[in-house]
């Protein structure tokens, strides 16, 4: 998968730590949002697509226990490493790390009980197809779990940001902002999944304090897709980004994130 010149994985690893810099207060929240609906039971079998540094894929593994096993995929190296050491940390021995394309991933046995996808849908190059292909890998009656940005969540430090990059170079829209787009209120969420052919949808609303300073919203910036809007840039230019930035990020000022997240899940035939 790519994004403009870069792969999805090269981006979030080359942000890797500033991305975990942001776990305790971001991703796993998100990532404890998305497990609980999917609610994973004792002995079942999890694929977390796009799993990150973990932050869904290891609470599933807590919940699955011992005679359960996570698939955690990502083509993210330094997010892996992120999540492969958090596990062993935890002495969780049911949840592996791989790097590999998650729409190709080569599914055991029957399926899957649950597949989940944190903030990942809208990244890949065809998000109906793609997802469509997840989908495929659960046994039947599986559940479907999917977490997207809320309509209008991260509107300040997105704005500040995007701002910041005008003043140095142009800005297409990228293709998964158009995605997210299609998904981002509850009942658009619900309707695609059930044009994905799933059933009984149901979608829960989370939204989560996330305190902003210019420091810790460049740390954002950098450690998330949003890096790609760098790319390219000489450092003197992410200079200068970063001093716009932190101009308009305290003009308002923005001082919360906003982060409001959508989790949908479904059943599917597999």
């Amino acid at each position: 998968m790519t994004t403009g010149e870069s792969t999805v994985g090269d981006v979030f690893s080359a942000g890797a730590e500033e991305f975990h810099s942001w776990s305790r207060v971001l991703w796993d929240p998100v990532g404890e949002a998305t497990a609980d609906v999917a609610a994973p039971a004792g002995g079942e079998s999890v694929l977390d697509a796009c799993c990150g540094a973990g932050a869904s894929a290891l609470p599933a593994a807590r919940a699955v226990g011992a005679a359960g096993r996570v698939d955690a995929v990502d083509l993210a190296d330094g997010l892996l490493a992120i999540g492969e050491r958090r596990a062993r940390e935890e002495g969780l021995a049911n949840i592996r790390f791989h790097r590999h394309e998650v729409t190709s991933w080569p599914v055991p046995g029957p399926g899957y009980d649950v597949v989940q996808c944190g903030l990942g849908v809208f990244f890949f190059p065809d998000m109906d197809r793609d997802s469509a292909a997840l989908t495929r890998m659960l046994r039947p009656g599986g559940r479907f779990v999917v977490t997207v940005w809320e309509k209008g969540a991260l509107g300040g430090w997105q704005s500040a940001l995007r701002g910041a990059v005008l003043t140095e170079r142009d800005l297409p829209g990228p293709p998964q902002v158009e995605q997210l787009a299609r998904i981002d209120t509850a009942g658009t969420l619900a309707a695609w999944l059930t044009d994905l052919g799933g059933s009984e949808p149901q979608v829960v609303q989370r939204h989560f304090e996330a305190p902003l300073s210019p420091e810790t919203g460049w740390e954002l910036a950098t450690g998330s897709g949003a890096r790609r809007m760098l790319d390219g840039l000489s450092p003197a230019a992410v200079e200068r980004v970063r001093a716009e930035f932190t101009t308009r990020l305290t003009a308002d000022p923005v001082t919360d994130l906003d982060v409001r997240v959508l989790t949908g899940t479904a059943r599917f035939p597999g």
